[in-house]
């Protein structure tokens, strides 16, 4: 949001300051935002979690995510599937074979509740029949310590967040979660190729405000963000962290927003997890 909104302020002719909220898994930012002033001066960062997977999980996320305007999709990135090097196991039909052999007993860690890492591991979970037990931390790095120093097996977490330790040789990384091969570790198979046929978890981001802005300014921010989003400094920047470029009409990211609400409620319904 920093390399793109710092693009974008430049544009629109104003300075846009970044103000954190975190807690709540992004409820907590969300809710700021839907209850800000329509006026086009309060934007914030929408995702995964907060616009796709929180609905399900809390009448809070619902109602938060409902009262949002969705301006522009910006990018996605897939998550890395890795495991411990002290698992015995190096690649997806091993880890989906150790797992069957040993139910309950693998632990997978996540950034928290609700996040891509933990209904994304639900998933894998549903789809290979398998039974792990999940450890929520308060942030991604945090788990993924716990990985590298052997107190969890596996964890599910963005591909930038992990790449250093993989290629520091303290990840074994298994596979990417998203349909296509990620340039940044064109090596990798897909978790769908290596044996979950149709696999597929995308962290995707997007800029959005409070309901009932001016479409005016709407589609202002808009055209301003899918500026930014061509721009050179911005894409390679993007790229660097493992993101690809997205952007589009709000009515392209509403309906991607439907989509992907409708794929993580039945994950959610199907796999039982919930935010407590």
């Amino acid at each position: 949001m920093r390399l793109i909104l710092e693009d974008v302020g430049k544009r629109i002719g104003t300075a846009i300051v970044i103000e954190n909220k975190s807690g709540g898994g992004g409820l907590i930012a969300m809710q700021t935002i839907a209850s800000a002033t329509p006026d086009g001066y309060t934007i914030g960062h929408g995702n995964t979690q907060t616009l796709g997977i929180n609905p399900s999980l809390s009448k809070a996320g619902l109602a938060a995510a409902n009262h949002v305007e969705l301006i522009v999709q910006t990018g996605y990135t897939p998550n890395l599937l890795s495991v411990s090097p002290s698992l015995p196991v190096k690649s997806v039909g091993e880890l989906i074979a150790y797992a069957k052999a040993n139910p309950g007993k693998l632990v997978f860690g996540s950034a928290g509740n609700g996040t891509s890492g933990h209904v994304g591991a639900e998933l894998f979970k549903y789809m290979t029949k398998t039974k792990m037990v999940h450890a929520p931390y308060k942030t991604a790095p945090a788990a993924v310590n716990d990985v590298m120093a052997g107190h969890v097996d596996l964890v599910f977490d963005n591909i930038a967040g992990s790449l250093a330790a993989v290629k520091g040789g303290k990840l074994k990384p298994l596979a990417v979660t998203s349909l296509k091969r990620s340039p940044l570790v064109p090596s990798l198979p897909t978790v769908s190729e290596a044996g979950v046929p149709g696999f597929e978890v995308i962290a995707w981001s997007g800029i959005i405000g409070p309901k009932g802005m001016p479409p005016a300014v709407v589609q202002k921010l808009n055209a301003a963000v899918n500026q930014s989003l061509k721009d050179p400094h911005v894409v390679n920047g993007m790229r660097e962290l493992g993101y690809e470029v997205v952007g589009g009409t709000p009515a392209e990211f509403s309906a991607w927003v439907k989509r992907e609400r409708s794929k993580w409620a039945d994950v959610i319904r199907t796999s039982g997890a919930a935010v407590d």
